[in-house]
C-alpha cells in the first residue's frame, strides 16, 4: 500500500512554491533513473525518512536506501558505470558514518560531484534493515526537507493542540516553504519516479527488530536504532498515556511489544518551562498538563475518557 497523504504540490499555495523546482539539477536523478529501470521502489530510511516522520533528526551527509539484496550488485554496478558516483573505499572516512559490524554487508557510493548536499549514498540491503521495499509506504517530494515535518496526522494524538510534531499545514505559508531551494531530484512537479518512506509503523517495528538483534549479538548495523527509537519517542511524544495505549494496542507488532514498552517506561521527558507572571513564578509542567486553550475546552472530556 502506497499512500501521499496531501503531498503533492499542487495543495501548496503558489506562493509557496520555489520558482526554480522544476529547472534546479537534481544530482539524483541518476540515481532515481537506475532504481526504475531495475523496478526498484526507492524507499528512504533512517535519518532523512524521520524528518518526513515529524522526528527533529539532523542530517548527515548520507542519504540512506532500502535495497533487495538480490538487485543490490546490479543497481551499484549502473552507478558506478554513470560516472557519477564511486565505491567508498573506507566509509569511516566520514566522521559522522557508523560502521556495519554485522555479517550482512551494506555499500557505500561516494558523490563524484564536487557541490553536493549529501556527499554519499548508503545502500541497506532489506536483511540489515529488518524491513521490504514492499512494506506499506508513505511518498514524499524529495529527500531532504527544511524542517521536520509529520504527514501522517493520525500521530498527532492531542485534540487540543498543545503539543505535537510540525503538521504539513505548517508549511502553506509563504514564508515557510517546505523543500529547500536545491532539489535533490530536476522534475519535482513531474514526480515521474517517486521516493518513498516507509509508515511511522513499519520504520517503528524495523528499527524495534534491529535493536533487539543488536542486544541479542553485541554486533552493531551503523544505523543506531536505539537512539532512532527514543527520537521517535520524544518528538512524537508518544510516552503520554492516551499515545502510549493507542500505540502498544495497534501498531507495535506481538514480537517488539515487551521491548517497546520497555523503551516508554524507561524514556524520560524534560518539563516544559513556563513563566506564570501574576504569580511571578517559573511553571515546571509535562506538555500534556499545560492549560487547555478555550476553543479546544471541548475536547478536554474525550481526553479524560482516553486516560490523560
Amino acid at each position: 500500500m502506497e499512500l501521499s497523504p496531501l503531498l503533492d504540490t499542487a495543495t501548496l499555495e503558489p506562493e509557496s512554491i520555489d520558482p526554480s523546482w522544476p529547472v534546479c539539477p537534481g544530482y539524483l536523478d541518476t540515481v532515481l533513473s537506475v532504481f526504475k529501470r531495475h523496478h526498484q521502489p526507492f524507499v528512504l530510511v533512517s535519518t532523512l525518512s524521520m524528518r518526513w516522520q515529524g522526528a527533529r533528526n539532523l542530517p548527515q551527509r548520507e542519504v540512506d536506501v532500502l535495497v533487495r539484496s538480490s538487485h543490490l550488485e546490479v543497481i551499484v554496478d549502473d552507478l558506478i558505470a554513470s560516472g557519477e558516483w564511486k565505491v567508498s573505499e573506507n566509509w569511516s572516512d566520514s566522521e559522522y558514518t557508523m560502521i556495519n559490524h554485522t555479517a550482512v554487508r551494506d555499500v557505500w557510493l561516494k558523490s563524484c560531484w564536487s557541490d553536493c548536499l549529501f556527499e554519499y549514498l548508503r545502500f541497506w540491503p532489506e536483511e540489515l534493515y529488518k524491513l521490504s521495499v514492499t512494506c506499506n509506504k508513505v511518498e514524499v517530494p524529495d529527500v531532504f526537507s527544511r524542517g521536520e515535518v509529520l504527514l501522517e496526522e493520525e500521530y498527532y494524538r492531542d485534540p487540543c493542540e498543545r503539543f505535537g510534531a510540525q503538521r504539513l499545514r505548517s508549511f502553506f505559508k509563504p514564508d515557510r516553504p517546505l523543500l529547500p531551494r536545491l532539489q535533490m531530484r530536476a522534475k519535482i512537479m513531474e514526480r515521474e519516479i517517486p521516493i518513498f518512506i516507509p509508515t511511522i509503523e513499519e520504520h517503528l517495528n524495523a528499527l524495534l527488530d534491529q535493536a533487539r538483534e543488536e542486544q541479542e549479538t553485541e554486533l552493531w548495523n551503523g544505523n543506531a536504532p536505539q537512539s532512532q527509537v527514543r527520537n521517535l519517542i520524544r518528538y512524537l511524544y508518544l510516552d503520554w498515556t492516551p499515545t502510549r495505549n493507542w500505540l502498544l494496542s495497534s501498531k507495535i507488532r506481538e514480537r517488539n511489544l515487551e521491548l517497546m514498552t520497555e523503551k516508554l517506561d524507561n524514556y524520560r521527558r524534560k518539563p516544559v518551562l513556563s513563566v506564570d507572571k501574576a504569580a511571578m513564578c517559573t511553571l515546571s509542567q509535562m506538555p500534556w498538563d499545560l492549560p487547555i486553550r478555550p476553543e479546544f475546552q471541548k475536547f478536554a472530556g474525550v481526553m479524560s475518557l482516553s486516560g490523560s
